[in-house]
């Protein structure tokens, strides 16, 4: 993600939106970093995304046009809660361009840094998330701290010896790995590892890897003499 402007903070008050999991969350960020207001309502995106975010703008005592940027999530995960979130911010800051700045933060590092946050003394750990049959995506968290999201194939996590945590998506592919701890997600704490957004140019969803496994190649794999 590229950056936008010179500054990493957010421009405040910032609304957060999350559409990634199985429910939506809407907060606006105050010139503190703490909540002016959140809310979290179970359910689709497309029914409850604008009635969730009114009632937070409603108790925050704001409209759209006192937003001075907006803090999104860019994924992984529910693709339509993600773009709808996105159609969503790319249409008010068009309606009050003084809102048209943006941070993003990735689900997954989120998590990761609630679990290192919640277990003081964490080396080494996996966390994952369902991408497709037989993938996954995924964060190692190495030295107490949460490295870049990757994605990981069935045999790294079988093989994995560390504790081994799973995010659930509101729409799985397959089972969660074996051992695996489940962790709920919390949007709601994001101020509680603010450094996480980052700033960029337009609303930027996180795309999971594409030919990040080796290609096959039959030639390798062919008996001898064949």
């Amino acid at each position: 993600m590229q950056a936008h402007g010179s500054t990493t903070s957010p421009r405040v008050p910032a609304l957060v939106i999350d559409g990634s999991g199985s429910s939506v969350f809407a907060g606006v960020l105050g010139a503190d970093g703490t909540w002016l207001a959140h809310s979290e309502t179970s359910g689709a995106a497309l029914e409850c995304l604008f009635p969730t975010v009114d009632a937070t703008l409603k108790a925050a005592q704001l409209s759209l046009a006192d937003l001075r940027g907006f803090i999104y999530c860019e994924g992984p995960g529910s693709v339509l809660g993600l773009r709808l979130c996105a159609m969503a911010i790319e249409t008010w800051s068009r309606l009050y361009p003084a809102s048209a700045h943006y941070s993003g933060y990735n689900s997954l590092q989120l998590s990761a840094a609630l679990i290192c946050a919640d277990t003081p003394g964490i080396d080494s750990a996996l966390l994952v998330s369902d991408w497709k049959k037989g993938a996954w995506n995924a964060v190692t968290i190495e030295d107490g701290r949460p490295a870049a999201t990757d994605v990981a194939d069935d045999a790294m996590i079988a093989n994995w010896t560390g504790p081994l945590y799973h995010l659930p998506q509101r729409k799985g592919w397959q089972k969660p790995p074996a051992n695996a701890i489940a962790v709920d997600y919390h949007p709601a704490r994001l101020p509680e590892v603010l450094h996480l957004p980052t700033p960029t140019e337009d609303v930027a969803l996180y795309a999971s890897g594409i030919n990040v496994f080796k290609k096959w190649i039959p030639e390798r794999h062919r008996a001898p003499n064949a």
